[in-house]
């Protein structure tokens, strides 16, 4: 938890260092995304084995700086436990980040957390599980992404890149259990820029 407190404090420091004027590209670009998820379901009675799931949607970016950006997504994501239930969400993570640009700008690498409100869309509980039932599951979860990722963009500003995400639960999966899902996702997105 104390390398979380050190991470947040050098993103902070990252946004309000002043930077010169990020005029030569289009600040905002809209994308798809597609990747995976491998989730588990951890607390209280619950602490069950990783599943892998599919992860897919839409994003918006805009750059406020050089060496920042303020983000929203809206995903469609699998989550979950192996052996207990699977759980789909609509998710939508608004995120703040810090960006890295090298090569004139051409690859850039960035550092970025927020926070996720989702809402559950299905849910199947693996056979045999008797006290979990899908009435069970709560209808909206919030969670705390952490994420890193490289783009390269084009000269046009169009941009292609891979993603590594952490999102921890902070609101429970369950009315009647204090578990929460726990999901890695990684993504290749491409975003196309927008205006000037």
């Amino acid at each position: 938890m104390r390398s979380l407190g050190v991470g947040a404090v050098l993103l902070a420091a990252c946004l309000v260092v002043a930077t010169p004027a990020y005029g030569q590209r289009s600040k905002t670009m809209l994308g798809l995304s597609a990747g995976a998820t491998l989730t588990d379901l951890e607390g209280g009675l619950v602490n069950t084995s990783s599943r892998w799931g599919f992860t897919g949607g839409a994003f918006g970016i805009f750059r406020t700086s050089r060496n920042s950006m303020v983000g929203l997504e809206v995903n469609y994501s699998q989550k979950g436990g192996k052996d207990l239930a699977r759980l789909d969400y609509i998710e939508i993570p608004f995120v703040v980040g810090a960006i890295i640009p090298t090569d004139n700008d051409r690859i850039n690498f960035n550092y970025y957390t927020g926070i996720s409100l989702a809402f559950k869309v299905s849910c199947s509980v693996e056979d045999g599980v008797v006290f979990v039932n899908c009435n069970d599951v709560n209808s909206t979860e919030w969670a705390w992404p952490i994420g890193l990722g490289m783009a390269i963009r084009s000269e046009n500003g169009n941009m292609i890149g891979l993603d590594a995400r952490y999102s921890l639960g902070i609101s429970d999966a369950f009315k009647s259990s204090i578990a929460r899902n726990r999901s890695w996702q990684f993504r290749l997105y491409y975003g196309f820029a927008v205006g000037s």
